[in-house]
């Protein structure tokens, strides 16, 4: 796992794919640095998230031209993805949107929601012990390991004809966020973040 953070403190120049972030694009994408209880994978997530919403095009060019899916997954099995093409479309014509900020509340209900999921082996947005939250929009992942890979899976949103999760990660309408990764009994983690 990309070690983000850490790295943002010791280079002033952060390179993925061909091109590089400067340092002052990564400090502003961070909104959640400064929340010691979020481990390094949800504020990386929310880092990759803030990113794409400040500077799309930047973003098609150190992310996304690159990026064929996470390790261990069938190799490339995004190259030739018609939800990558419309992504980096849509990032290449978007105007810059606010960061999202991390908000407590959104993000209790998040790690409940993640935690159920886990615990039971769930998928989907049925909750069964936690309550629902009203004027926001979920987004649930499986199976990513990063917070970049988990970013990635909602922005590309491969195999989702709705496009709903790249939608809400972009929506400029929002500006709050809670995310929370948990472990997952079938699919080894998951992530559920409540945008608002």
């Amino acid at each position: 796992m990309k070690k983000l953070l850490l790295i943002l403190l010791c280079v002033p120049m952060i390179g993925f794919g061909q091109n590089s972030w400067s340092s002052s694009q990564i400090k502003k994408a961070s909104t959640a640095n400064h929340i010691n209880y979020l481990t390094d994978i949800e504020k990386e997530a929310i880092t990759y998230i803030n990113l794409a919403r400040l500077f799309p095009k930047d973003f098609v060019q150190n992310e996304l031209i690159y990026y064929s899916g996470p390790e261990g997954y069938v190799a490339n099995y995004l190259e030739n993805s018609s939800y990558k093409r419309t992504l980096i479309s849509h990032l290449e014509r978007m105007k810059p949107v606010k960061a999202l900020y991390f908000d407590a509340s959104l993000f209790e209900n998040a790690k409940c929601f993640a935690r159920e999921s886990g615990i039971k082996g769930t998928r989907g947005h049925i909750r069964v012990t936690c309550t629902s939250m009203n004027g926001r929009s979920e987004v649930c992942s499986y199976g990513m390991y990063n917070g970049r890979d988990i970013a990635m899976q909602w922005l590309i949103d491969h195999d989702v004809p709705s496009l709903g999760h790249r939608v809400s990660c972009l929506n400029s309408s929002y500006n709050k966020i809670g995310l929370s990764v948990h472990d997952h009994k079938k699919y080894q983690t998951c992530a559920v973040a409540e945008i608002k």
